[in-house]
């Protein structure tokens, strides 16, 4: 069983919210900007991670959807469709790159720490080290 077409799904889905969120990104209610496409980051990222850790279990699957979101905005928020600028530089732009890196960075780093909290428990003689023995108490 491949898990090829499962990934490469998450990876387009990746790249549709990516351009969904920089649709929204720049939308006012009135005179007040709702920067939606930051919230909508706020939501997907930490999915798209773990599902795509899920179907590849490694650092690189991690580090997919976080690499593929980034590209996607900076290219389509560049050279959006037709010449448009999607991403106009303002405090929005800043903050959804800000919020979708950060939140990316911190996925990739739970999702790497649980990979690797799960190879150290296959190894045999793991948990064994310093860092998880107790030391005795000096009379």
């Amino acid at each position: 069983m491949t898990r090829t077409p499962m990934l490469l799904a998450l990876l387009v889905i990746s790249i549709l919210l990516a351009v969904l969120e920089l649709m929204f990104q720049s939308l006012y209610i009135g005179p007040v900007p709702v920067p939606a496409g930051t919230l909508m980051i706020l939501l997907t990222m930490p999915w798209l991670v773990r599902a795509t850790v899920a179907e590849l279990p490694s650092a690189g699957g991690a580090a997919a959807p976080i690499l593929v979101w980034f590209l996607t905005t900076a290219v389509v928020g560049a050279f959006g469709p037709g010449g448009d600028m999607l991403l106009p530089l303002s405090w929005q732009t800043l903050l959804l790159l800000f919020t979708g890196v950060a939140v990316g960075m911190v996925c990739f780093r739970r999702a790497v720490d649980r990979l690797a909290g799960e190879a150290a428990g296959a190894r045999p003689g793991a948990g064994t080290g310093p860092a998880t023995t107790t030391r005795k108490a000096r009379p």
